[in-house]
């Protein structure tokens, strides 16, 4: 996923030479077998440069590079593990992109330092397909991987678990500190030298331990359950108020009469209810009169 340090060896012919494609930068040294090793060019993008028996050329990456810290096989790096402020872990995983500094001039620039310094001592070498080898990685994991590790455990140590997982404007304030502070961390690792540059980290949402999450949903139905029983609480108050109401005034009596008519209209009263009929307006009723007790 990242470019590559390569040397160039003679060609056919007694010949050296190396084509750069768009995304790569060389150096150009003179290694004769009767002379020192000197510096003598940068060799830019989509270039082709031929050269006597026993040059070097070192190929380097240029543009935009990345650094994947998650559970992906081809990832840069494993996910990292930090600890909150109420001690518990957490998983973190993302991105990190990233530029070399290619900057190169007659002397040999940024680039030139970095390879004396850095490159050559890791001989970040292409492999015969064109890919990365693990020097490279490596190479990337101490000097990039080690101080993300740090700065995530540092800021991760501000914030409480819970709000690191499920509040976003934590998440936020979490992920900005650290695109803040993390070229300072890198290039402390780098004598104080900024061969890499352009950070930007994007973090997914870190992982608590299974028992947490689980326990986060227990203490969620739990809310619910409660924030349902408070509610039917206080239509139940609500009701009480309108009784004491009638109550008032009817009196108790007669608020158990309306109550049982209420519940005989609505259907909601035992049997016994009695019957209604339609009366128009002016309309009169004739209702047998009561048979006599018996003497």
């Amino acid at each position: 996923m990242v470019g590559a340090l390569v040397l160039i060896g003679a060609g056919v012919g007694g010949c050296t030479t190396v084509s750069t494609d768009s995304d790569q930068v060389a150096l150009h040294y003179d290694a004769g077998a009767l002379s020192s090793t000197t510096y003598q060019e940068c060799v830019k993008s989509n270039n082709r440069s031929w050269d006597g028996l026993g040059e070097q050329y070192y190929k380097y990456p240029a543009g935009q590079r990345n650094f994947e810290f998650s559970g992906n096989e081809d990832a840069e790096s494993p996910a990292f593990t930090v600890v909150s402020k109420d001690n518990q872990e957490l998983n973190i995983t993302g991105g990190l992109t990233f530029h070399l500094d290619t900057s190169c001039d007659d002397n040999g620039g940024a680039l030139r330092a970095f390879h004396e310094e850095i490159g050559l001592k890791f001989q970040p070498v292409l492999d015969d397909d064109g890919k990365t080898t693990d020097t490279w990685l490596e190479m990337l994991r101490f000097y990039i991987g080690q101080p993300l590790a740090k700065a995530l455990t540092t800021e991760a140590q501000k914030y409480d678990w819970l709000a690191l997982y499920n509040d976003p404007v934590t998440r936020q304030k979490f992920e900005t500190a650290i695109n803040a502070s993390l070229g300072a961390s890198v290039q402390a690792t780098t004598g104080d030298k900024a061969y890499f540059e352009k950070f930007s980290l994007t973090l997914q949402n870190p992982e608590p331990r299974k028992e947490l999450v689980d326990g986060l949903a227990a203490v969620q139905v739990a809310i619910t359950q409660r924030q349902a029983l408070v509610e039917q609480n206080a239509t139940l108050d609500e009701k009480l108020k309108q009784i004491r109401k009638l109550v008032g005034v009817l009196g108790p009596d007669g608020y158990i009469l309306y109550d049982t008519l209420q519940r005989c209209l609505t259907g909601e009263a035992p049997k016994g209810c009695p019957s209604f009929l339609p009366l128009p307006p002016g309309g009169t009723v004739e209702a047998p009169a009561p048979a006599p007790a018996a003497s």
